[in-house]
């Protein structure tokens, strides 16, 4: 209860004493592990595990346990070949929760009512009297042999779980019926009555069981022989596989070899055409320095002749313009000078080894020798006459 609940409990149980009214059998209050019914006019007002009630006049008031009970059977049926078994187990139940449960279990079990318990109750953790407990084994027997009844042996020894599920189907009608819940049913054991059938019975299910442990050694041996030729085989396609990557992992290695290779080579062609552009590209500019040095130099010639040429005009016309300012007598007296000048070198040029004077006419050689000077001069005269007009007409642009 909460505290509020139990503050106004108290608060009611102190009026009820002041007011002189017997309240110990008023208040009925139920252990956390009992359930605890209120009845009125034969129908259920209140139901709950570990609850109170104010039981009023008239009012039936039934507390009973909320744990688990333990129902055993043991049960001789007959199989559907008409073999006699023995068949134990047992069930677990409870009180069902939902809805009128409690009411209808507490109606139709004859649950004990633990404020009026039956003289042979061992416990107040039991439901059922001796009575009820032994009714309700027989009941659960009868519902055992009219299922071995449907089997056969086999399936009665064999297939137990399948037992169990169909009973629990035959006992939910009864669930229903009597408002309580079946938790767990167990078979532990099942055996043929009769021991020589027993007997037989074990030594066919040792033969199966020695030709079924003959079969299994015989399939692991076929299996041990398969999985060695698999693993045979697979060891073979492993290392078919290892060669194959092997190879190709080669092939691949050759190839990349000689990617290598021929890009190493056209690397070498472009470092050698690099090279030759750069050589031919040095050369050019050595070409170049030099034509632009032989530029130099040629214009530097052509300036210093230029310059020279501008010199020899300068002093030719200097030479011209002092001819100019010169006499007639004096222009005489050089070009006869030059003329001797010229005559004697011209003699020194001839190869005359014995000289003689020798007076002759004007056909002599002396007559000839001075016929040849008179005309040197008047051909350097005349060359003076001729350069004198030609400074005289030249231009400072053809100077």
């Amino acid at each position: 209860m909460s505290s509020p609940e139990v503050a106004v409990l108290g608060v009611v149980l102190l009026v009820m004493a002041a007011a002189g009214i017997t309240i110990v059998r008023a208040l009925i209050i139920a252990q956390p592990d009992q359930w605890l019914l209120c009845i009125r006019n034969g129908r259920l007002v209140k139901a709950g595990v570990g609850i109170y009630v104010w039981r009023r006049p008239g009012d039936v008031v039934a507390r009973f346990t909320s744990t688990m009970q333990r129902v055993s059977f043991s049960v001789s049926a007959l199989s559907r070949e008409r073999l006699r078994l023995s068949i134990d187990g047992f069930i677990l139940w409870s009180v069902s929760p939902g809805g009128d449960g409690p009411f209808r279990a507490f109606q139709k079990l004859g649950l004990v009512n633990l404020d009026a318990p039956p003289r042979d109750l061992r416990s107040p953790k039991h439901l059922l009297s001796t009575p009820q407990h032994r009714a309700f084994q027989q009941l659960l027997g009868a519902a055992v042999q009219r299922l071995a009844a449907t089997r056969s042996l086999d399936e009665v020894l064999l297939e137990q779980d399948r037992l169990v599920a169909d009973l629990r189907r035959q006992l939910a009608a009864l669930e229903q019926e009597m408002g309580i819940r079946v938790e767990q049913i167990e078979i532990l054991q099942v055996r043929p009555v009769d021991e020589e059938l027993l007997r037989q019975m074990s030594a066919e299910i040792e033969a199966r069981i020695s030709e079924d442990a003959e079969n299994v050694r015989r399939q692991t041996h076929e299996r041990a022989k398969h999985r060695e030729i698999e693993s045979e085989a697979r060891l073979a396609d492993e290392q078919a596989e290892a060669r194959t990557r092997e190879l190709e992992r080669e092939k691949a290695i050759r190839l990349a070899q000689i990617a290598r290779d021929r890009e190493l080579e056209l690397r070498e062609r472009d470092i050698e055409r690099e090279r030759a552009l750069a050589g031919e590209a040095q050369a050019m500019e050595v070409a170049k320095a030099v034509f632009q040095r032989e530029e130099l130099e040629f214009a530097a010639r052509l300036d210093r002749i230029r310059r020279e040429a501008q010199a020899s005009g300068d002093a030719i016309s200097s030479v011209a313009a002092a001819e100019e300012k010169k006499s007639q007598g004096v222009r005489d007296h050089e070009l006869a000078r030059l003329v001797a000048e010229k005559v004697g070198d011209a003699l020194k040029e001839l190869p005359i080894h014995d000289a003689r004077w020798i007076t002759v006419g004007p056909h002599s050689p002396a007559g000839s020798l001075a016929a040849l000077i008179t005309s040197a001069r008047e051909i350097a005269s005349g060359a003076g006459v001729l350069g004198d007009i030609h400074t005289s007409t030249r231009s400072p642009s053809d100077a």
